[in-house]
């Protein structure tokens, strides 16, 4: 049986894979997504050279020309938000549009009701606080927390240079903490009560786990 507990549990804390945008990540999206156009699954198109796939459990981003994959991304649903599994960019045009960024802000706005979960990646910290930063001076609400503590370490950045603090090359123990992108007031509203009874389950020594 399913809880508010265990919702929490399955959504903010399970293990999430490494790495964003590199050549294997878009190998893998590229298969993934062409595998999908091969069972004639329904394609979403939204405009701008933006297309959506959306499954029972999962979801797919992505930017396409001329049948060219650009960039995308995978989503998996979970109870409580959507959390980003895999994106990857043709290396072909690193450093052009589109941007992570951009595609970000568009599954945001498609998802009014639900955040999104993002690693605070190791491998790939330069790139990935660029993004940030741009999400942040777009207008979305930008939380981290650890995952260790989730309930009494989550935090919401009043500003771009809250976000210095989490970034360092080459230490892995940056791994435990996760981004969490909502696109409006309400969305943050309601993301934060998830974590406040996390946060009153952790100071009451009451069980955390499922």
């Amino acid at each position: 049986m399913t809880t508010s507990r265990t919702d929490f549990i399955e959504t903010w804390l399970t293990e999430m894979p490494e790495g964003s945008g590199n050549v294997q990540t878009y190998q893998q999206l590229k298969f993934d997504i062409s595998d999908l156009k091969q069972y004639e699954i329904p394609v979403t198109d939204l405009g701008n050279n933006l297309k959506k796939v959306e499954l029972s459990q999962t979801a797919y981003y992505w930017y396409e020309q001329h049948e060219i994959i650009e960039l995308g991304s995978e989503l998996e649903k979970r109870p409580q938000g959507l959390v980003v599994r895999l994106t990857g960019k043709n290396p072909d045009i690193k450093g052009s549009h589109p941007f992570a960024s951009d595609l970000y802000d568009t599954i945001l706005k498609d998802n009014r009701h639900l955040s999104l979960r993002l690693l605070s990646d190791i491998q790939l910290s330069d790139e990935g606080f660029a993004i940030w930063k741009k999400l942040f001076a777009l207008g979305h609400k930008i939380s981290v927390y650890d995952v260790n503590e989730p309930g009494k370490t989550f935090d919401t950045f009043s500003s771009s240079d809250d976000m210095d603090q989490y970034f360092k090359h080459g230490d892995r123990d940056y791994k435990r903490y996760q981004y969490v992108l909502s696109e409006s007031g309400s969305m943050l509203a309601e993301t934060r009560g998830f974590f406040h009874t996390r946060r009153y389950r952790e100071s009451s020594g009451l069980s955390t786990e499922d």
